[in-house]
């Protein structure tokens, strides 16, 4: 009896392993999780950095910085004044090449302004109307940044206009959020998924670095952000009590606002000064909201996940009881909220059913090499967040990657490429 029950329950494993495998468009990541410590690297004042080694198309570089925000702007600036600049250059040629396909999305005022004066113009336009909206500590360190840059080209105002290009081009990502029931069969309190599907033809996709911010006393508090060099914006961001995910919304039929506050500063906000889920949406309510994206949300303070459709003229909150869910392709799970990548709602089966088989089992280990591997989600970055152990995984774009073979050639997702291991209690801990 027991070798018939084996059995069966091999079955049932390969039943639900073949249909992951043709409602997916991907495959399993079977690259390792690297959990090596940070080596030193360089340092100026106010900044250090630290990189990851495993080779080419191995590596993740980690950035700290210290102090008030224009010290932190300024650090960063002297510490990576060789790269950003040429991050800046072709970001601004990208644009250019790529807005054409969005331009319809965009609130007709900015429409308006691309189609007479260009992107730069359009991005300007945005930067004045969001201005009276934006706390001043993001012009200071965008000032600490620039001043940093002088003599490179790059000024105050491409470093502001360059900020605005989020609320004009916005990411089809997948995120989950899973605690109680659904992480039952792991050691765990609340897990999250951040996936970002930007695209791979950005020329961010060279420029990727985690930079973990210790603020000065009375500015928040210690916190990531998994970004490129030079932008201080986050749309993946994680500060130990809080984690955020992101994802356009684009069945929104409401109205947009150009004047109102950035979602990725919001963002990244959120993670430096929030300690809970209701702090989180507080600030969200209380801000003038400008474009339509999903966020997601996740707290240590209750160990749970909230959803959040968030616009200029609606923000509706779900949990795990009343997110609009949908059979077959989108059921209601006790302890797990999910969004796949696709535009919502949607009936694409393959998140709802990895959702489903590794429901109980969803640690670090299974979304890696299974969720994002099968649904091929976290093209440009993908962040994990372990909330109980204080733990990140990160992975970004990059050389493809399999088993000791690189193709430099290649710019491979990030979902099939090797994930980073943090400790982040030693991360925000850690002194100059």
């Amino acid at each position: 009896k027991m070798t018939q029950v084996l059995f069966a329950v091999f079955v049932a494993a390969m039943v639900a392993m073949a249909q992951c495998q043709t409602q997916c468009p991907g495959q399993p990541n079977n690259n390792p999780i690297y959990d090596t410590t940070p080596v030193f690297i360089k340092q100026v004042k106010n900044a250090s950095l630290y990189s990851i080694d495993h080779g080419v198309g191995r590596t993740l570089e980690v950035l700290h910085l210290y102090g008030s925000p224009y010290q932190m702007g300024f650090a960063q600036g002297t510490l990576l004044r060789d790269r950003i600049p040429s991050m800046i250059q072709e970001f601004y040629k990208y644009i250019d090449n790529t807005i054409l396909p969005y331009i319809d999305k965009l609130p007709k005022p900015v429409q308006d302004v691309i189609m007479k004066d260009g992107v730069p113009a359009a991005l300007q336009f945005v930067a004045e109307a969001t201005k009276s909206y934006t706390a001043q500590h993001w012009f200071d360190e965008l000032q600490g940044l620039a001043d940093a840059l002088n003599g490179t080209g790059v000024t105050y105002k491409q470093l502001v206009q360059v900020h605005m290009f989020p609320e004009l081009i916005r990411a089809s990502c997948s995120m989950f959020g899973a605690w109680g029931p659904a992480i039952a069969g792991i050691d765990g309190t609340l897990n999250q998924l951040r996936a970002l599907d930007w695209g791979l033809d950005s020329p961010l996709t060279n420029y990727s670095i985690l930079v973990v911010y210790h603020p000065e006393e009375g500015n928040g508090h210690p916190f990531a952000t998994l970004t490129w060099t030079g932008f201080i914006g986050s749309i993946t961001s994680y500060g130990g009590f809080v984690g955020m995910s992101e994802k356009v919304w684009l069945s929104y039929n409401g109205t947009y606002s150009v004047a109102g506050y950035p979602f990725h500063f919001l963002m990244r906000d959120v993670a430096q000064y929030d300690l809970t889920i209701d702090d989180a949406i507080n600030r969200m309510v209380n801000t003038r909201r400008t474009c339509s994206v999903h966020l997601g949300v996740g707290s240590n303070h209750t160990n749970e996940f909230r959803a959040v459709n968030y616009a200029h003229e609606q923000l509706y909150v779900y949990d795990d009881k009343n997110y609009p869910a949908y059979e077959p392709e989108h059921p209601l799970m006790e302890g797990l909220v999910f969004i796949d990548k696709h535009v919502q709602p949607s009936h694409h089966p393959c998140l709802g059913s990895l959702m489903q088989k590794y429901y109980g089992h969803l640690d670090a280990e299974n979304t890696i090499k299974y969720v994002l591997g099968y649904h091929a989600s976290g093209d440009m970055q993908a962040a994990f967040y372990d909330f109980g152990h204080n733990f990140i995984y990160v992975s970004t774009c990059g050389p493809a990657v399999n088993g000791t073979t690189v193709d430099t050639s290649t710019v491979a997702p990030a979902h099939s490429r090797p994930f980073f291991k943090l400790d982040m209690n030693a991360m925000f801990s850690l002194q100059q």
